[in-house]
């Protein structure tokens, strides 16, 4: 398991069995979750998703994770080895790239981006200027979450 943890993305393969599995759900489980992130905070529209996929996979996160995971245990039964059918391996890809072209790298994401990297500047520059040691201030937003970042910056305009 640690294999597939370790090499879950990159150009790097996992060498164990276990390994190639992890990588694989792993990627059913966060294109499907990243789906359901993206309909909650109304950035995607469901009925918009390919419609390929969907008839192949299902129209919910947890029919396509099924789907998948189903199709990877016959598959694997079937080849000898880890793998998947190549029909729900195209239909993840395309899901993947959808969310790449709609979510991960649409307009609504290059807006929070900039937005977030200006809360980064804000916080850094107001540190800075309080404690001189650009390396400490540096190390200290570096560790920072998402959420005890927003607390602090909203500190900074009150």
């Amino acid at each position: 398991m640690r294999d597939g943890i370790l090499n879950h993305t990159g150009e790097t393969l996992p060498s164990t069995l276990e390994g190639r599995i992890v990588r694989l759900v792993d990627r059913f489980a966060y294109i499907n979750h990243d789906i359901d992130d993206a309909v909650r905070a109304s950035i995607l529209d469901p009925d918009l998703l390919p419609a390929g996929p969907v008839r192949l996979l299902g129209d919910t996160s947890s029919r396509r994770i099924d789907a998948l995971v189903h199709d990877l245990v016959e598959t694997s039964a079937q080849a000898g080895d880890i793998v998947q059918s190549p029909a729900h391996d195209a239909a993840l890809k395309e899901l993947r790239t959808f969310m790449f072209d709609h979510v991960y790298l649409g307009p609504d994401a290059r807006t929070e981006s900039a937005r977030a990297g200006g809360m980064v500047r804000d916080i850094f520059d107001h540190y800075l200027a309080r404690e001189g040691d650009p390396v400490a201030v540096t190390d200290w937003v570096a560790g920072m979450t998402d959420r005890y970042a927003l607390r602090v910056h909203e500190t900074l305009a009150a």
